[in-house]
């Protein structure tokens, strides 16, 4: 009996006949096969066992106590793995063997001569098929599992007419259609019209290549929405029947990403090109891989052109890499490093930072520009400012010094002229030229001192006109060498709330503009007047100079921009003075003639009810 199991058989015998049982028992035992018996006299007994023990088959009485054989069958096919089961009974009974046979009985045995020879083999039959038939089941269940609940929708169609055999869960969730309603559907029914061509191609390369697939499908699900999907397809047979399992993706959260990777791409493409400094990408043998507009522009090139050129080339025309050039020692560290450049007269600032690869070394290299040509100019007259400043500071503290001595002075021609009692008129004559000038002396120390001075409020009530005599004042030596008239029209105009030491500044450097305008003489005309809107104070500055061609008038706030370079001017005085009263919410305007002159408008805010806290400063 080559067929025979290794394993133990365990079998429980329910017979209510204890002789009955043992002589089976007997049989059972003495057999080739390994069986491990039990028997049990009714029912209820039978059942606590079944649910205690692992039992592989059941040979059953039908006449049992409180619980008959088909009962007790009924009961056994309930549990969750139920045994094999071979009903015996006294007397061959067709009704009972066609109810057990229905019931799930494995076999009917009549209690005969031949009884005794039959169970063996009919357990032994039983139980392989048992066991067979929960193999496959679980087999069936799995596959059917693994089917059913996939994470993409399979849709399984006849491979003639494209009508649905089967789909699985997911398949129902995509489509919104119950299992129902597309069988016997053709798959076309659920697929956009505008893809239908497409769909016809695709079915045709299945039943020529067996398989084939679409990166793109829209089906139109139930409620008439569509879903985008991709799908594979492949035609395989089953039982001899052709059919095409068609594996279908919802590819809607994908295209989602890849428009939200668009978006972040133009995003930062738009910023990328956004920046006002070239900066390029480059591979690790100086190649340009791509650069932001900017930098296309600075190189005079397109992007095509571009891409592949040397960085040294495009960027300063040279032939090989720069001396220290920054992007070796990128590669080299994976740092960040910066370089200062001269080239063609001009001052260029390189930082370079490393883009590293999915190993985590720098792949690539980007590189920043920077032209700090202007800015390295500001730094320089900032040096020379803070020197002046210096310097003021310096003049101001001479100037306080020189008072002690212009007071020797003053008493000791106090004392001369009270001694001699205006006997000698020459002599009294002189001591007057002296007195005039102590106090000529003396209030230009006070003019000195007061403009030097460092106002202690950001912003402060200011009379402007005043505080135009005081720069004057500072001007009066320079003024006269030029040969310069002064003429003034103030109308008692509101206090100016401004910063008084940026103010002083755009006076300062207005009017001194105003004299070089006139080495030869000529007129300085400066105007307060009441502006309609009481919120404003407007302040002309007129000379008779040179005035300024159109050219030039369009870049007069220009910074660095001069045409005075030849007597040391730096082109940023009126800037700064446009910079300051625009930043304080002023206006400078200005209208000029060649060969007639120049007139500049300032146009400052007035102190309101609010701003009337602080004293007028004094000068």
């Amino acid at each position: 009996m080559g067929n025979l199991s290794n394993k133990t058989m365990h079998i429980l015998i329910v017979e209510d006949n204890n002789d009955q049982a043992h002589l089976m028992q007997l049989i059972l035992q003495r057999h080739e096969q390994a069986f491990d018996v039990h028997h049990e006299v009714d029912a209820e007994r039978a059942l606590l066992r079944l649910q205690k023990d692992a039992v592989d088959a059941v040979v059953l009485d039908y006449s049992l106590p409180h619980m008959n054989g088909l009962e007790l069958l009924a009961e056994i096919r309930k549990m969750h793995r139920p045994p094999a089961v071979v009903m015996v009974t006294g007397q061959g009974d067709e009704r009972i063997a066609v109810e057990a046979m229905r019931m799930g009985a494995y076999d009917y045995l009549v209690k005969t001569r031949d009884l005794l020879d039959l169970l063996p083999r009919v357990l032994i039959r039983a139980v392989e098929e048992q066991r067979l038939s929960s193999q496959l089941l679980q087999t069936e269940q799995r596959y059917f599992a693994l089917f059913e609940k996939a994470v993409v929708g399979i849709f399984i169609l006849d491979a003639a007419s494209l009508r649905f055999i089967q789909v699985n869960e997911m398949a129902r969730t995509m489509t919104g259609y119950q299992q129902s309603d597309l069988l016997s559907q053709n798959f076309s029914r659920i697929v956009s019209g505008r893809f239908q061509e497409m769909l016809s191609g695709f079915f045709a390369k299945i039943r020529r290549d067996d398989y084939a697939a679409l990166d793109h499908l829209l089906l139109v699900r139930a409620d008439q929405s569509l879903l985008p999907v991709d799908i594979s397809a492949s035609l395989v047979s089953v039982a001899g029947t052709p059919v095409i399992q068609c594996f279908v993706r919802d590819i809607s959260e994908k295209i989602k990403m890849q428009r939200q990777l668009l978006l972040s791409r133009q995003r930062l493409i738009s910023l990328f090109d956004g920046i006002s400094d070239p900066i390029s990408v480059q591979d690790r043998d100086y190649n340009l891989v791509m650069g932001n507009k900017k930098y296309v522009q600075v190189n005079s090139l397109s992007q095509s052109k571009m891409l592949g050129e040397k960085c040294y080339k495009a960027l300063f025309g040279r032939s090989e890499k720069c001396l220290d050039c920054p992007m070796r020692e990128t590669l080299e560290t994976g740092g960040t490093r910066f370089l200062e450049i001269y080239h063609q007269g001009r001052t260029f600032h390189i930082w370079t930072f490393p883009m590293t690869g999915i190993d985590g070394k720098p792949e690539l290299v980007a590189e920043y520009v920077k032209d700090v040509t202007e800015q390295k100019e500001i730094e320089r007259q900032l040096i020379k400012s803070e020197k002046l400043a210096t310097i003021g500071l310096l003049s101001s503290g001479i100037a306080h010094e020189l008072r002690n001595p212009l007071n020797v002075i003053e008493t000791a021609r106090y004392s001369i002229e009270d001694q001699l009692n205006h006997k000698y008129a020459d002599l009294d004559q002189k001591l007057d030229i002296i007195k005039k000038n102590i106090r000529r002396a003396s209030q230009i120390i006070e003019n000195l001192l007061q403009f030097s001075k460092h106002s202690m409020y950001e912003r402060e009530r200011i009379d402007v006109e005043k505080l135009v005599d005081t720069t004057l004042s500072l001007l009066e030596k320079e003024i006269a060498v030029r040969n310069i008239q002064c003429e003034k029209k103030f109308e008692n105009v509101s206090m100016a709330f401004f910063s008084l030491d940026s103010l002083k500044q755009v006076f300062l450097n207005i009017i001194y503009n105003a004299v070089q305008a006139m080495p030869n003489g000529g007129v300085l005309r400066i105007s307060t007047r009441k502006q309609a809107e009481p919120n404003w104070i407007v302040m002309d500055f007129t000379d008779t100079g040179v005035g300024i061609s159109n050219e030039n008038l369009k870049h007069i706030f220009t910074p660095f921009f001069s045409t005075k370079q030849h007597s040391g001017g730096t082109g940023l005085g009126l800037y700064l003075s446009y910079s300051i009263v625009k930043r304080e919410g002023g206006d400078v305007q200005v209208k000029s003639r060649e060969g007639v002159g120049t007139t500049f408008t300032v146009k400052l805010p007035a102190v309101k009810a609010s701003e009337s806290l602080q004293p007028p400063v004094k000068y």
